[in-house]
């Protein structure tokens, strides 16, 4: 028993020597044309139309052709990226498949690629921030998020097109996984005592006083602090779901977590964790494992979890999310 622990000590110890080996070897600082994480209106309306640069919409087939859009995105949707396992859980699609369907979008080995969303709902904006955390699993580093989205774009008087780019031909983007970027549920319960555990769900949903709809328990991953992604939503005056990409997340601002410390990211979906990545990442922290398949898995396997004091609320009482659900009034499950 006593060399068995001995052993699962050091498999952690590398594992996380895996992560900090790709906060510093990472290639994001070398590219002679690299792009900011998150870049201004300014920034993309001045590099329009450059060599190299593609824009990707997060949004809806109808919302793209008859809203309009940046000039030269193509668009896709956070469903086209996922898919759902037996357990329930919504995981990334295979290294393989993610490949080829970035190459059927037209993208190529070098581009540079810049994500927007358009925030008519929740999942837009989710899909956006996911699909950031994608291209750097997938070896893609040179990939940067519009500081506020589509709602930015047009409260700085962007350009607009309705006309559709045409993919001519399949692009010649390569996947470089880094495992190390992700993190199974098992792993997480292996090592959730030893590292900063980050949970995104809402203040309430953590304290274990709400859930999701869908989430079948209350509570939270022993141990794990709190950073609601949600505190970062903001609506324009025509109703757009926006954040502010540059903004400092809470737990920094108080000085909280180094950036030489691992942490574990999760939420309930995948999805919103992903925010925190991007957040996170903007302000200089590297050495992240997002976890997939989130506290749906963790549930589904009746992992422990742990919850304030208290009765649990009230089904019918609004979440912090319910202004955000977004036209016709649907939730998105995160």
């Amino acid at each position: 028993m006593g060399k068995q622990r001995i052993g699962a000590r050091v498999m952690n110890k590398i594992l996380f020597r895996v992560v900090i080996l790709f906060a510093v070897t990472f290639p994001f600082p070398l590219l002679a044309d690299a792009m900011a994480p998150v870049v201004s209106d300014q920034w993309l309306e001045k590099h329009l139309g450059e060599k190299n640069l593609f824009i990707i919409e997060v949004s809806n087939e109808a919302s793209f052709e008859f809203s309009g859009h940046i000039p030269g995105a193509v668009f896709t949707e956070k469903s086209f990226w996922r898919q759902e396992e037996a357990d329930g859980a919504l995981v990334r699609l295979p290294d393989d498949v993610l490949e080829r369907k970035i190459r059927e979008l037209g993208v190529n080995a070098g581009d540079r690629v810049v994500l927007y969303y358009k925030g008519d709902n929740l999942n837009e904006v989710l899909g956006a921030y996911y699909l950031y955390w994608l291209f750097h699993y997938l070896g893609q580093a040179n990939v940067a998020m519009l500081e506020r989205g589509w709602s930015g774009w047009l409260a700085d008087k962007g350009p607009i097109e309705n006309q559709s780019r045409k993919i001519v031909k399949t692009g010649t983007f390569v996947a470089r996984p880094l495992p190390a970027l992700a993190i199974s549920t098992d792993e997480l319960f292996a090592i959730k005592d030893k590292y900063t555990v980050i949970d995104g769900r809402p203040a309430d949903y953590f304290a274990g006083q709400g859930k999701f709809p869908s989430n079948t328990r209350y509570g939270r991953v022993p141990g794990s602090i709190n950073q609601p992604w949600a505190d970062y939503l903001g609506k324009d005056k025509d109703g757009r779901i926006f954040i502010n990409a540059t903004m400092t997340p809470a737990l920094l601002k108080k000085g909280m977590i180094s950036k030489k410390e691992p942490l574990l990211l999760t939420c309930f979906g995948g999805t919103g964790a992903a925010i925190t990545y991007v957040l996170f990442y903007n302000q200089g922290y590297r050495n992240m494992r997002f976890h997939d398949a989130g506290l749906r898995r963790w549930n589904a396997r009746l992992l422990p979890l742990v919850r304030d004091p208290g009765p649990i609320p009230d089904k019918s009482k609004r979440g912090v999310l319910a202004d955000y659900a977004g036209k016709g009034g649907i939730l998105a499950e995160f």
